[in-house]
């Protein structure tokens, strides 16, 4: 063997050991890793891969925050503005403001369906193709267009149909709002107001809240009440009769308080005159001449009783009646959550007014008769069980314990009351010839006038309804009480988010600790290689190049 091999052989061999931490080194500084796979981690192979999952993990929760986030921004600005609308509208719909076109249309209905028409396209308000107040069902449009909402679409009802058929039914078959005025011959000195129907219904027409009489000597006037039992076995007021005395004065009067669909209450209130004929709101005491003093003519006043309420209750149908009818339509149309249906007069045909008139309770539309307004998820609510809120139709998981709801749905009571009520307003009626020379239900001035003054009436006690609903005051849900749900699980999810990107930042620093280089020590320690090669290598020429005769001299 010469001198050479056996000197160079072990040198190369280190050389070469030399030349893999090189290229090594060299790995390391270029990629920022100390090894390249996890078994030549070493022993930090096991905190390597608990940072990388937890990372990962943090990484999943950061990206269902980020598009959580990009869905609330998208609900807060559509819900700021859902918040403003109530008050604008209100604003234009102004009670004691009747201004109308040719159309029949007053200002305030102009307004009312202008913003309708945005808060549908709010509540429709959608994000990369998921509709965002649609519960659960985020591929469906929660709410069905306007036009089909008001007028229907085919055979099916929208809500102006309702709302005439529910008037329809409210009136009974004498239009006074289902009550009956008789004066019998039995008792011609009294005036019996009886509710229509065996037994009365409990939905429709007018309730008799109470009646009585501004004195308590029944020698003047005596009322007295009948109960009974109501479609839906309650006791209730059935019937008041109006006896009237033989003392009976002017200035004595009777106030009948009456109970309107919507619930609210109306007073009819009628005082003995002299006058005659009667101005506004009273009766006339007819007398007996033929007496000296003349006497009060009991039978003829009650007579006389009798024709004044009439007229009253026929402006009160045509005017408060009238609107309460339409408020309550709106509100058994539009008021679906937890599963429910439009509601409408239960008869076997809609068209026929005599049905109508006698009905006695609602019934859910179908599917093929009337309109639903709101085709998105819709399961029952259930107060006391939170996970029944629609705030979880839709979640998001954004920590290891905190899942956050942002679920809305578009027929949530606020903007419930917020539909119905524009809605409502829409499709009423007014008719623009009254109080004109082209008014056809009226041939003199003071006809023409007393009709133009019920259709402002009509438009006033309907307005007045309609802001009251939109005023939310009535301790229900407001739009703004949905808004601040929705904010506070952006804000729980904001806080989880830096929460998560803190905790990201320390386990990369850790995991740098683990997997990562000192790019300075490296570096120092790639030239003292570098070094220790290039003297190894002289070395080996030197040695390469050395014989038994170079090595005797």
């Amino acid at each position: 063997m010469s001198i050479n091999s056996v000197l160079v052989s072990p040198n190369m061999s280190l050389l070469s050991t030399m030349r893999e931490q090189l290229e090594d080194m060299q790995r390391q500084l270029s990629t920022g890793q100390k090894a390249a796979t996890y078994g030549t981690l070493g022993p930090g192979r096991t905190q390597s891969i608990t940072f990388r999952s937890k990372i990962s993990e943090i990484n999943g929760y950061l990206q269902n925050t980020d598009v959580l986030n990009m869905r609330i921004s998208l609900l807060d600005k559509a819900m700021g503005r859902l918040e403003d609308i109530p008050s604008e509208a209100s604003a234009a719909i102004d009670p004691n403001t009747y201004n109308i076109d040719s159309t029949g249309t007053t200002t305030g209905q102009k307004g009312a369906k202008i913003a309708l028409n945005e808060v549908i396209g709010l509540l429709n308000s959608e994000a990369d193709g998921r509709y965002l107040m649609s519960g659960k069902t985020t591929d469906t449009k929660p709410v069905v267009g306007m036009n089909e909402m008001l007028y229907g679409t085919g055979s099916k009802y929208g809500l102006q149909k309702v709302v005439a058929e529910r008037y329809t039914a409210d009136l009974g078959t004498g239009k006074l709002g289902r009550l009956n005025l008789d004066n019998p011959v039995a008792t011609p000195d009294t005036v019996t107001i009886t509710r229509q129907g065996t037994p009365p219904s409990a939905e429709f027409g007018y309730k008799i809240a109470s009646a009585s009489a501004s004195t308590t000597d029944t020698t003047h006037i005596a009322v007295t009440p009948t109960t009974g039992l109501d479609s839906a076995g309650d006791t209730v007021n059935t019937a008041y009769g109006v006896q009237f005395g033989a003392n009976l004065q002017a200035g004595d009067s009777v106030s009948l308080e009456l109970e309107n669909p919507d619930g609210t209450k109306s007073t009819v209130k009628l005082t003995a005159t002299l006058t005659s004929p009667p101005g506004e709101g009273q009766f006339t005491i007819a007398q007996d001449t033929s007496t000296t003093p003349p006497t009060v003519d009991v039978n003829a006043t009650a007579a006389n009783f009798k024709t004044r309420l009439e007229d009253s209750l026929k402006i009160e149908a045509k005017t408060t009646f009238h609107a309460a009818s339409m408020m309550r339509a709106s509100e058994t149309f539009f008021e679906t959550a937890s599963g429910g249906k439009p509601q409408r007069v239960d008869v076997l045909d809609p068209t026929d007014n005599s049905q109508l008139a006698t009905a006695t309770g609602l019934r859910d539309g179908t599917d093929t008769d009337t309109v639903d307004w709101y085709v998105g998820y819709n399961a029952t609510i259930d107060p006391a069980d939170s996970a029944t809120s629609p705030r979880n139709d839709v979640t998001a998981r954004v920590d290891t314990n905190i899942t956050v709801g942002y679920g809305v749905r578009a027929n949530e009571a606020a903007y419930t009351e917020m539909v119905r009520s524009l809605a409502v307003m829409t499709v009423a009626e007014f008719d623009p010839k009254a109080g004109t020379l082209g008014d056809p239900n009226a041939t003199t001035d003071a006809e023409r006038q007393q009709n133009l003054k019920v259709e402002k009436a009509r438009y006033s006690a309907l307005a007045s309804r309609v802001d009251g609903v939109l005023a939310f005051a009535d301790g229900s849900q407001k739009p703004t009480d949905i808004h601040t749900e929705i904010a506070v699980s952006g804000n729980v999810a904001k806080s989880a988010a830096e929460r998560q990107t803190n905790s990201k930042t320390t386990l990369q620093v850790m995991l740098d600790g683990v997997e990562g280089i000192n790019k300075e020590e490296l570096t120092a320690q790639i030239l003292t290689l570098q070094t220790r090669m290039e003297a190894s290598y002289t070395t080996s020429m030197m040695l390469n190049n050395l014989s038994l005769l170079n090595y005797m001299k």
